[in-house]
């Protein structure tokens, strides 16, 4: 009697699939005007448009990662190796997004790169080494020589993401997803350049789409707390790295050279684009240099919502997951060893979260005391600081 009884409730979890996936169909159709028919063993949707017939299609795939940035090309490039089923989605055009970001980071966080890439990645990405690090606050600054690793940050991620192509990896960028079904595995989405609704079956989903995450905002229903930076490029007047405090808000400002030219920015965690404006304008007046033009803005997580998992699917690395250091706005690190952590547990049935604790706990306890930790920062640069000086006296 087990047996038949298992039969049945196989065919009555296969109906209640099929029926969730053409209510789905019919909601399009709905919205769309299109016709939604079922020939017994496969569900299809025609779109009208202009007295064409477009037969909406089912892709299969084993991971969906969607945004072929950072974390997600790591991510993929990880899994593909191991020979794992892989497809990256990436809402903007692959060869010419250009995430805005100063490109700075310690040697220690370069070397997860040579981990997952190799020694051969040194000489193609080719960081800057910058000996000159400065913090500054209120006119006042303390000068370390520390090194620091700086290089344009587009140049990171095509690298990455050329990698997991070489990889076998499959990419489709101008691509958005509109809807996920998390308990049975399917996303609908949009080609941008055809207008194409077609949907992905995948076994899981992966989030690395940046703070105003999609997969975040279609699963929980609300986006992640986040701030605001702007950025834009400067002439190449030191080679020193310049990290500024603000005065009355939450967060920084910071100039970095990358080689041939200098970026130039400034993040505020609880302002507006205007607030974010005015401290830049403030901190070029200071280095005696001209207030960059055009700038670009964008959305960078608060660092106090992390979010690494969502029902038994569904996973999240880098910005998505809210993995920043609020009081620095440092992400590159979190967003490689998240992607390679997930990566990991993916193909061995670890736990991710656990493999993730000491980074949680760490961002957690620096979200919980942000404005202690600027304040702490900012007395012992007031009390140990010498007058600041202009960048060009900045020399390396």
């Amino acid at each position: 009697m087990e047996e038949p009884q298992q039969k049945v409730l196989g065919c009555i979890k296969k109906s209640i699939s099929t029926l969730k996936s053409l209510k789905r169909k019919v909601a399009l159709a709905k919205a769309k005007d299109t016709e939604v028919f079922c020939d017994g063993k496969n569900q299809q949707k025609r779109t009208h448009k202009r007295n064409e017939c477009v037969i909406m299609k089912r892709i299969r795939v084993g991971f969906l990662i969607v945004g072929a940035g950072l974390a997600g090309s790591v991510t993929g490039f990880l899994l593909k190796e191991a020979g794992a089923d892989v497809l990256a989605l990436e809402l903007l055009d692959a060869k010419t997004k250009d995430k805005l970001c100063g490109g700075m980071m310690s040697p220690n966080v370069f070397e997860y790169f040579v981990q997952v890439f190799g020694e051969g990645c040194k000489d193609i990405l080719h960081p800057m080494l910058v000996q000159t690090f400065c913090q500054r606050y209120a006119g006042r600054e303390i000068q370390s020589e520390s090194t620091i690793c700086t290089l344009p940050r587009k140049r990171l991620d095509d690298y990455c993401l050329e990698r997991y192509l070489q990889a076998g990896g499959r990419l489709k960028d101008r691509t958005t997803v509109r809807e996920i079904d998390d308990s049975d595995g399917v996303a609908v989405c949009a080609d941008l350049r055809t207008g194409e609704t077609f949907e992905i079956e995948f076994d899981h989903i992966i989030g690395a789409d940046g703070a105003m995450s999609a997969v975040r905002r279609l699963l929980t229903g609300k986006n992640q707390q986040v701030g605001i930076t702007l950025e834009g490029v400067a002439p190449l007047r030191s080679r020193a790295c310049i990290f500024e405090y603000l005065t009355g808000d939450l967060g920084y400002s910071w100039y970095i050279p990358r080689g041939e030219d200098a970026v130039v920015g400034v993040g505020c965690l609880n302002g507006n684009a205007a607030t974010c404006r005015e401290h830049m304008e403030a901190f070029c007046r200071e280095l005696q240099i001209e207030a960059p033009h055009p700038v670009r803005g964008a959305a960078i997580p608060a660092g106090n919502d992390v979010l690494l998992e969502y029902g038994r699917r569904a996973f999240f690395a880098g910005d998505a997951a809210g993995l920043i250091s609020g009081a620095s706005g440092a992400g590159i690190g979190h967003a490689v060893e998240s992607a390679r952590l997930l990566a990991k547990s993916l193909l061995n049935g670890s736990s991710y979260i656990k493999s993730m604790e000491s980074q949680t706990d760490y961002i957690a306890n620096l979200a919980a005391t942000a404005k202690k930790t600027q304040f702490f920062l900012q007395f012992c640069i007031m009390r140990k600081g010498e007058p600041a000086r202009p960048l060009s006296f900045l020399q390396q």
